[in-house]
């Protein structure tokens, strides 16, 4: 018997992992949304505040976000499978990999998260954030005072890239912007599910996943973060957009620039990227995956299958 079959069949003998919990499921999604925010937009704080004498970057910022998506998934994929993002949720859901009874739960728990991460943040970095709005003569809640908040928010487009106000929103219009949240987050989708197809002959070992996953995250980051931000996520948006308004950016908050249209590109552009791109997954690549090839040779034990006939009842 070859090494392959020997470890294939010590798998088969062991235990089949008991499900996780709700519990855990919820915690795991409030713990790994709270570090991608902390993370993620901590860099985000850094290159805003700090970025002229650090010399902060969309590079910078891009690798942050990479490695924030990675420890992430590394610290609560046991716990709840890292969705971590109510477009992965959904997604999952519409194709039958994760119980739509569990759907709300997750995605309160992404929220809340994000909210305590976004707080984290504010009580690390809110006075030089401050020092910042007074040096650029700029008020929270004011036009332009997106400059600030995208700290905690993303914007459609980038305040501090495209700029504020009509002629930006010229540069990139609503449907634009939409558009590319929902392209962007459909191919996260997409690379998601493909990493995670285990009829792949790329499939990566499972301490390489994270890693995976968080580099296309970061090269989505460069792609599109001056027209969108790069939400991808909408507890990434909801729930620091909450702190925002706690922080007294108001109407820059809610309902945000634009009539609140920037805040439905970043929002429901995501949600409907997530949907459309896991099933684009299932029904347009997965099914020219090859088959899984059949049990072949004796029977070696009762109820085993050979030569593709069913064992005994």
């Amino acid at each position: 018997m070859s090494e392959v079959e020997v470890r294939s069949r010590q798998q088969q003998d062991e235990p089949a992992a008991a499900e996780p919990s709700t519990a855990a499921g919820l915690l795991g999604e409030m713990v790994g949304t709270f570090l991608l925010i902390l993370l993620g937009n901590g860099v985000v704080f850094l290159a805003v505040i700090f970025g002229q004498t650090t010399g902060t970057s969309l590079f910078e910022v891009a690798m942050g976000w990479a490695f924030a998506v990675a420890f992430a998934i590394y610290v609560t994929a046991t716990l709840s499978g890292t969705h971590v993002n109510p477009s992965v949720t959904l997604g999952l859901a519409v194709t039958g990999r994760h119980p739509w009874s569990k759907v709300p739960g997750y995605i309160g728990a992404q929220i809340l998260g994000a909210f305590l991460g976004a707080a984290v943040l504010t009580m690390f970095f809110g006075p030089a954030l401050k020092a910042l709005a007074v040096k650029e003569k700029l008020t929270y809640g004011a036009p332009g005072s997106e400059t600030l908040a995208m700290v905690q928010v993303p914007y459609s487009p980038h305040p501090r890239i495209i700029g504020t106000g009509p002629v930006a929103y010229q540069l990139v219009p609503f449907w634009r912007g939409f558009l590319v949240e929902v392209i962007a987050t459909a191919l996260l989708l997409v690379v998601i599910l493909s990493l995670l197809e285990t009829r792949s002959i790329n499939a990566p070992s499972a301490w390489f996943f994270p890693l995976a996953v968080g580099a296309f995250v970061g090269m989505l980051v460069f792609v599109t973060a001056p027209l969108t931000m790069t939400s991808l996520n909408a507890a990434r948006d909801l729930g620091p957009r909450i702190m925002a308004l706690f922080m007294g950016f108001g109407r820059v908050a809610f309902p945000g620039p634009r009539n609140g249209l920037s805040l439905v590109i970043t929002v429901l552009g995501p949600c409907v990227g997530g949907v459309l791109g896991a099933l684009f997954f299932d029904r347009v690549l997965r099914p020219f995956y090859p088959l899984p090839e059949r049990p072949k040779g004796p029977v070696e034990e009762p109820g085993e299958l050979a030569e593709g006939r069913p064992g005994p009842a």
